[in-house]
């Protein structure tokens, strides 16, 4: 049973928290949070607004996932502060800022003009060349995936894989930071140019990590 400060987690009245009443509230603070967010992109002019279908499943990933994230992401054994604040924070090791961070790299194939059929079918055919040091520091970052699975088999220390997932989007970050995986036109905003290696490593990218989070029962969403 999972302790927080060392002590159970209960209410102010002294009552244990019930698992339903924790997931309600979670439910609220993250609809709350990610209407926020839609207004504020709103006021600025933004597009790509989401759609209502799409605010309710981004509500119900982040919800449960942020919960379940935030107690696996510590070892079983250890107790933590509970804090939803924390868990909702888009900054940091948070099913919130890894779910972000997917949405993300899912984006780059989609602004490239490409689906996920049309990557895979392209990386059957072709072989992905890495070059830059940020390209073959992202792919050795992806080939821990299954020494990762057999430490945690071993183990039972699924906080293992939320640590890995958390490398992955940092690595991610650098490599996207340092090589472009499309360009544009200044004048247009057209693409211009797609480099396909790049964005095959970006799908690889996105696979793992929807790997991890099936694994660690956290849904997923394409738009957040």
């Amino acid at each position: 049973q999972r302790r927080v400060r060392g002590k159970k987690f209960k209410t102010r009245s002294g009552d244990t928290v019930k698992l339903k009443d924790l997931l309600d509230e979670g439910l609220e603070r993250a609809e709350k949070k990610i209407r926020a967010k839609e207004e504020d992109k709103k006021a600025k002019g933004g597009s790509g607004l989401l759609t209502e279908e799409e605010i309710i499943a981004c509500r119900d990933a982040v919800a449960y996932g942020c919960i379940k994230f935030a107690d696996l992401t510590c070892t079983r054994t250890n107790d933590y502060v509970f804090s939803f604040d924390k868990m909702l924070d888009d900054r940091g090791k948070t099913a919130v800022y890894l779910l972000y961070a997917l949405t993300r790299i899912r984006s780059i194939a989609r602004n490239a003009g490409y689906t996920r059929e049309q990557l895979l079918a392209h990386a059957k055919d072709s072989p992905i060349v890495l070059e830059h040091e940020a390209e073959l520091k992202l792919a050795k970052v992806l080939l821990r995936f299954p020494e990762v699975i057999e430490e945690i088999a071993e183990t039972l220390q699924p906080h293992t894989l939320c640590n890995y997932l958390y490398d992955i989007s940092t690595v991610f970050t650098y490599f996207y930071d340092k090589c472009y995986c499309i360009e544009k036109s200044r004048e247009t905003g057209e693409v211009v140019k797609v480099h396909m290696n790049r964005l095959l490593l970006c799908e690889a990218s996105a696979q793992v990590m929807e790997k991890c989070f099936e694994l660690l029962g956290i849904k997923t969403v394409s738009r957040m």
